[in-house]
This record gives C-alpha cells, structure tokens and sequence, in this order.
C-alpha cells in the first residue's frame, strides 16, 4: 500500500534538484504519524529508542505504518506514536538524525543530524 509519505519521497526523487517538492516531503513526514522504535518499553515520560549507527551518525528508527515496523523488526517491538515534528522536536539537537522505514518501503530514507536539527527549530 503506497502511503502519502512514499508519494512525496518519490516526487522528491524524481527530481532531485526540485526544492519544492523536497520542501513537500518534510512538510509530509513532520504532518505524518510516525512509529518510533524503542528498546525498551516507556518508563513515565522517559524513553529509549533503538538507535542504529550508520558511518559516523546515529539514527532513531521511525515508520509511517505499524505493519512496516513489524516487518523491519520481525518480532515485537515497543514503540511510540507521535507526529514526526514532535520527534523532530524530541531528538532535535542530539546529534541523531531519522531512519524512515528502512528497507520496508519506497519511502526509506536516512534524514540526516543537520535536518533533524533544521526541521526541529522550523
């Protein structure tokens, strides 16, 4: 099932120096619902995300849809629903960036630390 998310990923790679619909496919992922990977279940308002290092960064783990976290993980994983602009805000300044459905859907992508941290203050 093709989601908005991966509608707005493909414009944006289809034309890769088009900063509209670069603009577009934030604009999308920080309106989209997103389920964040954690490691452990919450504890109050603390959480732990599962964080993958990728070279030199290291990335949360989030997807638009459950059944594609499922299918990334392939075992139950706790999570968290939140707005991508709450995570943005959440992470925004700790040096991760966001790995978005990761080799589960046409929409994977790695958003790096520095839009993280732009998308967080906008």
């Amino acid at each position: 099932m093709t989601t908005p998310l991966d509608t707005a990923h493909g414009a944006m790679d289809a034309n890769p120096d088009d900063e509209a619909a670069r603009r577009r496919f934030y604009e999308r992922l920080m309106e989209s619902e997103l389920f964040l990977v954690l490691q452990t279940e919450p504890a109050g308002e603390r959480i732990d995300p599962l964080i993958l290092p990728v070279e030199s960064e290291r990335y949360v783990l989030a997807f638009d849809r459950i059944e594609r976290m499922a299918e990334f993980a392939d075992k139950p994983m706790p999570y968290l629903a939140l707005s991508g602009r709450r995570l943005a805000r959440l992470i925004g300044g700790q040096g991760l960036g966001i790995g978005v459905n990761l080799g589960v859907a046409p929409s994977s992508i790695l958003v790096p630390v520095s839009a993280v941290d732009w998308l967080a203050a906008a």
